[in-house]
């Protein structure tokens, strides 16, 4: 397939532009993991990295693309010209390590594609970036595999699912997950990213503590995990493999980012048949803690939901989001063990919850012994 030095590395950022604090924290953190797996990539033998970027990024060289552009026609526009191997990583994967990306390396220069995940991958490589020429025009990367899938009649291949190859960095939920794994040090965390977590400390800590009691509940025989969003068989697997506690699974809405029209979700149904108050009360008899991907529920009730608010109520802010169903729902939930987020708390947050909490415990265990 050439040399190593022919094969490329391509992340793409682009800001989500809110300039309340909590989108500027998780911008300043997305940032900051383009450069993390930017360097992971150069220690990995790839020859070359490109940032597509609609902003400078101190100290990286960027591709200065435009916010009208949509991620596929830049990727597109980048492919045409290039027969080198390419993997494409967004706006990079937080916890992947140069060890990982060099398994992806060696997997594309063998003639093989390899993405995360299919139905809604963060990463894809593949042996040509030609191939990318096949995805113009979609908004969100989340359809890249499947595109490239479609269009080229090959097969892509599933790279192993852990923590790091899942866990993306996309709501303040998984900056959360991120800190608390950081802290005892079962994921390995970017020096750049590290930094950011630093600087944030401070608003993160509530939701960090919280990320933490829901975690311990994965290793306790007596107590039951509530896992309700686009949760896939395979991770729900590992939760039943590598927890002591009783879990309940709910998955619903798999691809939702990639359909249109609103979803449908059982929660949200109790939800409009119980009343707000009800519905929090019944979770509560269910479960002990709970990892809620709270999107479908919120696009069934076609709550009108900006990017600020959900951002807020991820960090359990009820007081700074200005959707008032959601507002109160996040007040009333406020006691519970309960960790909302997006996709990915689901699934790479989830499995790295697993890890965390048997670090956390065997830390525990050895100081008091």
């Amino acid at each position: 397939m050439g040399s190593t030095r022919s094969i490329e590395f391509w992340l793409c950022y682009r800001p989500f532009g809110d300039q309340c604090e909590a989108v500027l924290m998780v911008d300043e953190a997305r940032a900051a993991v383009v450069r993390d797996t930017a360097e992971r990539a150069i220690e990995a033998g790839f020859g070359r990295v490109r940032v597509f970027s609609t902003v400078a990024l101190g100290g990286l060289e960027v591709e200065r693309t435009r916010a009208d552009q949509t991620v596929g026609d830049v990727v597109a526009a980048a492919a045409a010209s290039v027969d080198a191997a390419v993997c494409y990583a967004g706006s990079g994967m937080p916890a992947m390590t140069s060890a990982d990306w060099t398994e992806v390396r060696e997997m594309i220069e063998s003639g093989d594609a390899v993405s995360n995940r299919m139905f809604s991958c963060d990463w894809l490589a593949a042996p040509t970036g030609r191939w990318f020429s096949d995805v113009a025009g979609e908004a969100v990367d989340n359809r890249f595999a499947r595109r490239i899938r479609d269009e080229r009649g090959v097969e892509i291949r599933p790279f192993e699912r852990s923590a790091r190859s899942l866990l993306d960095l996309d709501t303040p939920a998984d900056l959360a997950v991120l800190a608390a794994c950081a802290a005892v040090g079962s994921l390995p965390i970017g020096v750049h990213l590290q930094a950011v977590l630093d600087r944030w400390a401070e608003l993160l800590a509530p939701t960090v503590a919280g990320a933490i009691r829901v975690f311990e509940t994965m290793t306790r025989r007596d107590e039951t995990l509530l896992v309700a969003g686009r949760v896939s068989g395979a991770d729900w697997a590992v939760v039943d493999r590598d927890t002591s506690c009783r879990i309940r699974v709910l998955s619903e809405e798999r691809g939702l980012g990639t359909r249109e029209g609103r979803g449908r979700s059982l929660l949200a149904s109790l939800y409009d048949a119980a009343g707000a108050g009800s519905f929090v009360t019944r979770l509560s008899e269910l479960t002990d803690s709970m990892l809620w991907d709270v999107r479908p529920f919120c696009s069934h009730l076609g709550w009108d939901v900006g990017r600020a608010d959900r951002f807020w109520a991820d960090l359990g802010r009820w007081d700074a989001v200005s959707a008032q169903p959601l507002a109160d729902l996040v007040r009333r939930l406020a006691p519970q063990r309960v960790l909302i987020g997006g996709h990915s708390l689901v699934a790479g947050g989830m499995l790295a919850g697993i890890d965390q909490a048997w670090t956390r415990l065997e830390m525990e265990q050895t100081l008091s012994g």
